[in-house]
């Protein structure tokens, strides 16, 4: 009876050392963080994919008045772990800009985190703090 209970225990015991090895490694943590003033509202995602690679996203709206004014413009994003954006890009007839891709992953972002988005056009800069939704 003694050796079952301890062998019921063992197996419970490596059960959730397992799950917290491997079943946590390849996480599919979430976060987003959004921001808006009066001409842009942005949606920044990053989304972990497995132990080294983050799919990030950003969903960008222009909120303005004069969409046929914005044209061409860029874009950055600034967090702890670095910098990283596009240029030479336009928004479609809806005012709408998505763009996503893979990368390394550095470090970790938390919820406390405030990623700083930056969009320049037309001799127009705007800064908007980003906040976890």
């Amino acid at each position: 009876m003694k050796k079952t209970l301890v062998g019921i225990f063992i197996a419970g015991i490596l059960g959730i050392g397992s799950y917290f090895l491997f079943g946590q490694s390849g996480s599919d943590e979430k976060l987003t963080y959004e921001g808006e003033n009066e001409n842009w509202k942005v949606e920044y995602t990053l989304n972990n994919i497995g132990k080294e690679e983050v799919q990030r996203s950003i969903n960008l709206k222009y909120q303005g008045s004069d969409l046929s004014s914005i044209g061409e413009f860029q874009f950055a994003v600034q967090t702890k772990l670095g910098k990283w954006g596009q240029s030479t890009i336009e928004l479609d007839e809806n005012g709408l800009y998505t763009s996503s891709s893979s990368v390394i992953r550095k470090g970790t972002l938390t919820e406390k985190d405030k990623p700083v988005f930056t969009i320049s056009w037309n001799d127009n800069e705007e800064e908007i703090i980003l906040e976890s939704k």
